[in-house]
């Protein structure tokens, strides 16, 4: 399997995942559909009798012709379907279906090159049905020979009142006699063979009663049908929903608007200031990740924020408190950062003001040693070479000491030109999206933008649908409980007193940088 056709079957797989919901509830509806049609949709009973037709001929003993070339199969099925038929098998059921239903729910045919006839009714049940078609059967025998028997008859009297002539006139004959008496003999043979004319109309082979009913509509089939039809349809609008709806979901859809690759999504829909726990190890990873696409000599970091909360995601400032972690020295530049999201940095990572100025103000963490957060006051006339990338972050760039890392935090609200000048300032750049409301058309403009820039895109992380940072004022202790809480219980356990005490207690220790 070559590669373009292993990412076809990967595309149907990702659009079933992804629209399942859809599938699932197409298939319901047709399931329901189908049991409302069987519910509404009255049902109908066909049987059906057999008969074998007599071929009334002159010599029955030594026919010139086969029976079957006797018999015309459009004239025998217009008597059986006709109105004197239809008559008389309804005076013979007692409580049967009237002449027009019987009319409407008779169907005959018969077999080619054969004398056998299918005479079908079709009922509201099968009691009416059976007794339908038996009665239609009956009556179009007995009409049969009804009409044979009076077209014997009157043949009959026709070769007898001509043998009454012949015979008067025998007397007066004379010379004539002779003739006069070969033409009685003619007559009294022609009498003779009519004699012999079977005039029955034919005879019942299968009775409705010996035949299985066939009810319409098939409660099997019509659920079969209506199931697969829908899923069909399911299918069809799953692949239709998917093309129309352009939010990012996975790693499909990044790698589709060229964003690629996937670093990693995160699941937690609630952050924390620091990161702990699963958010932690992730955060971890992405560190790795960039590391090792810089060659270990990664110096600037470009985030660029597509969420679209109210507030900027969490990503950018967990990810350098890893950084630093690791033993570097990074700087934080938050580029438009309100006041809600300074705040919450100052209190999950312990930040101290440093030093400020007309361009902007230095804050420490005390959790980590070596980081430091940059807020630049941000451009506030058409003279500053950008809104949100000022000459202050220029600056910064320029002054980098050796061996320390910036990264500069764009929010969602950054214009494409300071997006272009952060990604040409950076070695790489790493996007933001949120699950299900990110547009798949931002992440690939972005995706485009650096590439123009020549700047080097890292790839992209992901985060949940409204995803947020827990309680401002102590993240760091609502981490740490749930850390308590996740321990083991057995061996050793810490008296309830000392837990509460550890709750409490400064996490800054166990986080600084060796």
């Amino acid at each position: 399997m070559d590669e373009n056709s292993s990412v076809g079957l990967g595309h149907y797989a990702v659009v079933l995942r992804r629209q399942w919901k859809t599938i699932a509830l197409v298939t319901v509806l047709g399931v329901g559909a189908a049991a409302a049609y069987l519910g509404l949709v009255p049902g109908s009973v066909t049987a059906s009798t057999v008969v074998n037709l007599n071929v009334i001929t002159t010599d029955p003993f030594n026919p010139a012709k086969a029976s079957s070339a006797l018999l015309d199969a459009s004239t025998e099925q217009q008597l059986a379907s006709s109105y004197v038929v239809a008559q008389s098998a309804a005076s013979s059921l007692a409580n049967g279906d009237s002449v027009a239903a019987l009319r409407a729910g008779v169907n005959v045919t018969t077999l080619a090159n054969g004398t056998t006839m299918a005479i079908s009714y079709t009922s509201s049940n099968a009691q009416n049905a059976r007794a339908g078609a038996d009665a239609l059967a009956n009556s179009y025998l007995a009409y049969r020979q009804g009409q044979a028997e009076e077209r014997k008859s009157k043949l009959r009297g026709q070769l007898e009142q001509q043998l009454t002539g012949l015979q008067k006139a025998l007397p007066r004959a004379g010379s004539s006699a002779s003739s006069i008496l070969a033409q009685i003999g003619s007559v009294q043979s022609q009498l003779n063979q009519l004699s012999l004319i079977d005039t029955s109309g034919g005879t019942v082979l299968n009775p409705a009663a010996q035949n299985e009913v066939s009810v319409q509509p098939q409660p099997t089939t019509v659920m079969l049908t209506g199931t697969l039809a829908a899923f069909v349809v399911g299918l069809v609008l799953a692949f239709a929903v998917n093309m129309l709806d352009r939010r990012v979901r996975d790693w499909f859809d990044v790698r589709g608007a060229g964003a690629g690759p996937l670093l990693v999504r995160f699941t937690a829909s609630r952050a924390s200031m620091p990161a702990a726990g699963t958010d932690l190890d992730q955060f971890r990873v992405v560190r790795e990740r960039l590391l090792a696409s810089s060659n270990n000599r990664l110096r600037t970091l470009t985030v660029i924020d597509e969420t679209r909360n109210s507030r900027p995601s969490d990503v950018a400032a967990n990810l350098a408190v890893v950084l630093a972690e690791a033993g570097t020295r990074v700087e934080l530049v938050l580029m438009g950062a309100s006041d809600a999201q300074m705040t919450v940095l100052k209190t999950g990572l312990q930040l101290n003001s440093h030093a400020a100025g007309t361009d902007g103000r230095i804050l420490r963490s005390g959790l980590v040693q070596s980081l430091t957060v940059f807020q630049p006051q941000r451009g506030r006339t058409i003279l500053d070479a950008d809104e949100f990338v000022t000459e202050a972050v220029r600056r910064e760039l320029i002054g980098r000491e050796s061996g320390q890392v910036i990264i500069l935090a764009l929010p969602p609200s950054a214009p494409h030109a300071s997006r272009l000048a952060a990604g040409r300032l950076s070695d790489l750049v790493l996007l933001v999206g949120e699950c299900q409301r990110t547009r798949i058309d931002a992440l690939a403009l972005n995706a485009a933008e650096m590439n123009d820039v020549e700047a080097q895109l890292a790839g992209t992380v992901l985060v949940p649908s409204g995803r947020r940072i827990v309680d401002p004022e102590s993240p760091a202790k609502e981490a740490r409980h749930r850390e308590i809480l996740s321990l083991p219980t057995t061996g050793d356990k810490k008296p309830e007193s000392e837990a509460v005490l550890a709750e409490s207690a400064p996490t800054a220790g166990s986080r600084k940088s060796s």
